[in-house]
């Protein structure tokens, strides 16, 4: 069973998108719920990220774009709390890495009669961890999720936030879905190399790519429907079009919700609002 769970701060701030989304997952039986305390409604970022089953690990949320932004900022026992009161079977490995959940993306390939967990993550994590050496860096994260592999992405310093949830999306086994095409041409090309070490590259089709389309990567996406951020501009069918090629098995499960405003002010959308785990 999977559960979608958003910071009670977008209920307050953005009823109207709150209410559209919380009707599609209650339409199509997605358990849902809110977090009560967060400092902001960016919850993929401060919560934990799911290993497998009961299995979480909490980082330590001190992103460096919210410098002189510390309100917004939800304090680690705040996160590790919330999870224990939802999940109180959950084992929670508190790690000391300064990471955002948006930088953990996952992918999975096949191998043999088996899969094995990728976890997708831009350079960011390097940067923001700089006192810690970059191969006693990776072998922690390995130590944390001991089944995945790791790949490692260039970041793009225009980014601010450096995650990965806007880059690519995983489609099924051995494929992601990209949008490349907003990053400048040398590190597009390094982070296609890269990816194609691992996965079938697939490029968002769209007849423009503009500084919001990365949005449409970043979607709520479970076993019972998938909802796509839409921007109010003649990409959004496109996308839409290319979503629902690439999912068939969804037909008249996957949606789209109008929210410019709040990827514009925010940087960010329906992947980095919600906090999903299964069970």
């Amino acid at each position: 069973m999977e559960y979608v769970f958003f910071s009670e701060n977008l209920k307050r701030y953005y009823p109207k998108l709150y209410r559209i989304l919380i009707e599609i997952l209650s339409k199509h039986k997605v358990c849902h719920g809110i977090l009560k305390g967060t400092a902001d409604y960016w919850c993929r970022d401060y919560m934990p990220v799911q290993v497998c089953g009961s299995s979480f690990v909490q980082f330590r949320y001190h992103p460096d774009y919210l410098e002189g932004l510390r309100d917004y900022e939800t304090p680690t026992d705040v996160s590790i709390e919330l999870t224990k009161t939802l999940l109180p079977d959950s084992l929670i490995s508190v790690s000391s890495i300064i990471a955002d959940g948006g930088n953990f993306t996952f992918g999975v390939i096949k191998k043999g009669q088996g899969y094995t967990p990728v976890v997708v993550m831009t350079e960011k994590i390097f940067i923001e961890n700089s006192g810690v050496e970059r191969k006693n860096l990776v072998s922690e994260l390995e130590k944390l999720f001991p089944n995945h592999e790791f790949l490692f992405l260039p970041w793009d310093r225009s980014d601010t936030c450096g995650h990965t949830d806007g880059i690519l999306h995983a489609v099924g086994s051995n494929k992601v879905l990209v949008n490349l095409n907003v990053y400048p041409d040398d590190i597009a090309a390094e982070m296609r190399r890269i990816l194609e070490s691992r996965f079938k590259v697939i490029d968002l089709e769209l007849s423009d790519y503009h500084d919001m389309s990365w949005a449409y990567i970043n979607i709520i996406h479970t076993q019972n429907v998938i909802i796509v951020p839409g921007l109010g501009l003649p990409t959004d069918k496109e996308a839409m079009m290319h979503i629902k090629k690439l999912f068939p098995e969804y037909k008249e499960r996957i949606y789209q919700v109008l929210m410019p405003s709040l990827v514009r002010r925010g940087g960010g959308a329906l992947n980095c609002l919600s906090w999903t785990f299964s069970r």
